[in-house]
């Protein structure tokens, strides 16, 4: 047995850091874990250059499941193929000893799910929307969909920049979607209607998701309380959008905008977020609630 698949069967996570490298990258601990994936903090072979890296490595369940193995791989190549200032950048790929990885850029900030528990300032709102809706704008623009926008999926760099990430489930707008019939793709509690209904994910559900993020950025809770899934997936089908504070008042027209439960009637896609942003720049990142807006690498 491999060295690879022997990590994968550890019952625990403790024990990884005693063991030798795994495909080359020298295992820290792990900093994510997902339905069919753990993300582990690893240092780079010396003669890659960045030495610390976010591994993602497919749990031993999901490399049982038929196809599989491409997945990771797929991930690589659209996250390479949309290389941009705000969406993680990836270094390698691989498949050893019966497990795909992908080594990818490491965002000390953590995400957004991380910072989700109280308000963020107007300010700093604000960049991170537009950091994320210029990273939407450029994948759109290349024919791509995430389909899986969520705060998870918005990782801070140290410099307070935003990444967009896990591109697990994008695909491309003219690709045939080989889900079954009426399944959904994405998370439900940030999933747009149509998503929810089983309905193809254009460039109008990330619009969607992005948000249900902002709301969540800017209130401090989630846009939706249902405590089932039923409940989470009727309230984004037919609950209105709820209204913002008197003091964010002026955020409640993009929010609408960006909410719309018909996708004909949403701002279509990032580059429509961005555009609504410059427009309303002055108005909506006056810090009303104190704090200092993030750094952005490069925006578009």
């Amino acid at each position: 047995m491999s060295h690879l698949a022997a990590v994968l069967q550890e019952p625990g996570d403790t024990a990884l850091a005693a063991r030798g490298p795994l495909a080359g990258y020298r295992i820290e601990g792990v900093v994510g874990r997902g339905r069919h994936s753990i993300v582990y903090l690893a240092q780079r072979p010396e003669s890659c250059g960045r030495s610390r890296v976010a591994l993602k490595v497919a749990r031993r369940a999901r490399l049982q499941s038929i196809g599989a193995a491409p997945e990771m791989r797929n991930e690589f190549a659209a996250m390479a193929a949309l290389a941009h200032p705000h969406v993680v950048e990836v270094f390698d790929c691989g498949f050893a000893g019966g497990a795909d990885w992908l080594a990818m850029e490491y965002a000390q900030g953590g995400n957004l799910e991380a910072r989700r528990r109280g308000r963020h300032p107007e300010a700093g709102a604000f960049e991170l929307l537009h950091q994320a809706a210029s990273a939407l704008s450029w994948i759109h623009r290349k024919g791509w969909v995430h389909r899986d926008v969520k705060p998870a999926n918005l990782f801070l760099r140290k410099d307070g920049s935003i990444a967009l990430g896990d591109f697990g489930t994008a695909c491309r707008r003219d690709a045939v979607d080989t889900s079954p019939p009426g399944a959904m793709v994405g998370t439900p509690r940030y999933a747009a209607p149509e998503q929810s209904e089983g309905a193809p994910a254009g460039p109008a559900a990330d619009v969607y998701g992005l948000g249900v993020c902002l709301y969540e950025m800017l209130s401090g809770r989630p846009l939706f309380p249902g405590e089932t899934l039923a409940e989470v997936l009727g309230q984004h089908l037919v609950a209105p959008v709820p209204q913002l504070a008197q003091e964010l008042a002026a955020w409640q027209p993009l929010l609408d905008a960006m909410l719309a439960k018909d996708p004909g009637r949403r701002l279509p896609d990032g580059q429509a977020v961005v555009l609504q942003l410059e427009r309303a720049r002055q108005c909506l990142s006056r810090p009303h609630g104190g704090g200092s807006s993030h750094a952005s690498r490069n925006p578009p």
